[in-house]
């Protein structure tokens, strides 16, 4: 079973500044202009060191440096004992007010395949290269990896809360609407508990996929010289948590396929879809409509069409029951691979494939010879019988909502002095 543990963690002083102006969203969805933001609002807002400025090498070694000097000038300290967080979001849901509880604890690191930590989406080389760089400079882990626990007992669910009862050590509010409370946990039986009963089962990567692939080269690397590298940076939430959203990513074809210049998308993908002419809609509604279906929904300037795999189609390309509970999976077998030739990767590296979070972006995307897919959110149940028959999802299948900010804490490898962040 996976092991957490409570450990010391680097954290803002309270006279470093208002949370709400030190806190930043994950660096993988912080664009140019928000990042600048972020930097004006605060000298020592957490998005000078998990997004650092200028061109490699260089970035990160400023990030070490910056790093570095918040702690010699007292913005950051170091926790004088072990101790766990638990964590609240709440925020604003389709019926009303919703809140998430999760634990931040040290996860000791497996690797894949045993059945402790389980990945559900595959991921690009470039941004694991990035946070090594990262990593290895300021030997800390500066963002945790996001993990779902089944928690069937409601064991986990029910011990977050209780602790969240009391009143938070800390609040803050962000740009996304989110309103964030910090519990830090030091007593050791209550430590015991939560960790127990956040590691009584398998534990799915629910975002983070780079960053813990990043800490199972850190540890290749450093485990001899820096035990701390055999753990990573963990935020675990209960999957009963009636916060834990998924919600999808739409995807953008960009050109026209290789040899169909003169074909349209509907009569190009009718042998391997069925498919439903939709009136025109705003692409929110669209986007809504392949919600409620569970099925892709094709937007060109010709028109839209609701989706569905022909069994045909789906025997042939070897689609089985979890594979077509996955519409990314679907799109990637049936047409990035069987009408672009090529895999998603290469597709979105040669500029043919592009991601889009917002329906109205990917569709005016998608131009007057390219087709806009607007996909579903993929049920958590799916994706734990994915991940249960040792499948990855396509990249970018899955959007967990809200993100863990940066800058709640951190979790060192090794301090300036030497001393470890062990537990």
């Amino acid at each position: 079973m996976p092991r957490l543990t409570p450990f010391r963690a680097l954290r803002y002083r309270r006279d470093a500044g208002s949370l709400s102006d030190l806190l930043a969203p994950p660096y993988d969805v912080i664009d140019p202009e928000h990042a600048h933001t972020l930097r004006e609002r605060h000298p020592a807002n957490s998005v000078r060191l998990v997004l650092p400025e200028g061109e490699a090498p260089g970035r990160y070694e400023a990030a070490a440096r910056t790093l570095s000097d918040w702690i010699e000038a007292g913005i950051l300290e170091l926790d004088p004992d072990p101790t766990v967080t638990v964590y609240r979001q709440t925020f604003e849901g389709p019926n009303g007010t919703v809140t998430r509880h999760a634990l931040f604890a040290a996860l000791d690191l497996s690797p894949f395949g045993n059945g402790e930590v389980l990945p559900h989406e595959r991921t690009h080389s470039g941004p694991k290269r990035d946070r090594l760089a990262l990593t290895l400079a300021t030997l800390t882990q500066l963002s945790p990896v996001f993990l779902s626990s089944r928690d069937a007992d409601l064991a986990l669910y029910g011990k977050l809360r209780e602790v969240a009862a009391a009143a938070p050590e800390s609040v803050a509010d962000t740009d996304d609407g989110v309103s964030h409370a910090v519990w830090r946990v030091a007593d050791p039986d209550t430590c015991a508990a939560l960790c127990e009963a956040a590691g009584a089962g398998p534990l799915l990567i629910a975002d983070g996929h780079h960053r813990y692939e990043t800490a199972l080269e850190v540890e290749r690397l450093l485990g001899a010289d820096q035990p701390a590298a055999a753990q990573v940076l963990a935020c675990v939430v209960s999957g009963a948590d009636p916060g834990l959203r998924i919600q999808p990513t739409h995807r953008t074809i960009t050109v026209a396929p290789p040899g169909h210049a003169d074909v349209g998308w509907a009569d190009l993908l009718s042998d391997r879809f069925t498919l439903e002419r939709l009136e025109p809609a705003d692409p929110l509604d669209l986007a809504a409509v392949a919600e409620a279906a569970g099925t892709p929904v094709l937007v060109t300037r010709s028109g839209a069409w609701r989706l569905r795999p022909t069994p045909e189609a789906a025997r042939a390309a070897r689609l089985d029951e979890a594979d077509l509970s996955i519409p990314p999976a679907v799109l990637d077998r049936l047409v990035v691979e069987g009408i672009l030739g090529t895999d998603a990767d290469t597709a979105a590296h040669d500029g043919w494939l592009a991601y889009y979070r917002d329906a109205a972006a990917a569709v005016a995307a998608a131009g007057a010879r390219g087709a806009a897919f607007l996909l579903p959110a993929v049920g958590q149940d799916s994706v734990w019988k994915v991940t249960g028959l040792g499948r990855r999802l396509p990249p970018k299948s899955t959007y967990y909502e809200p993100k863990v900010p940066s800058g709640l804490l951190f979790r060192p490898l090794a301090d300036r002095r030497g001393s470890t962040g062990e537990g």
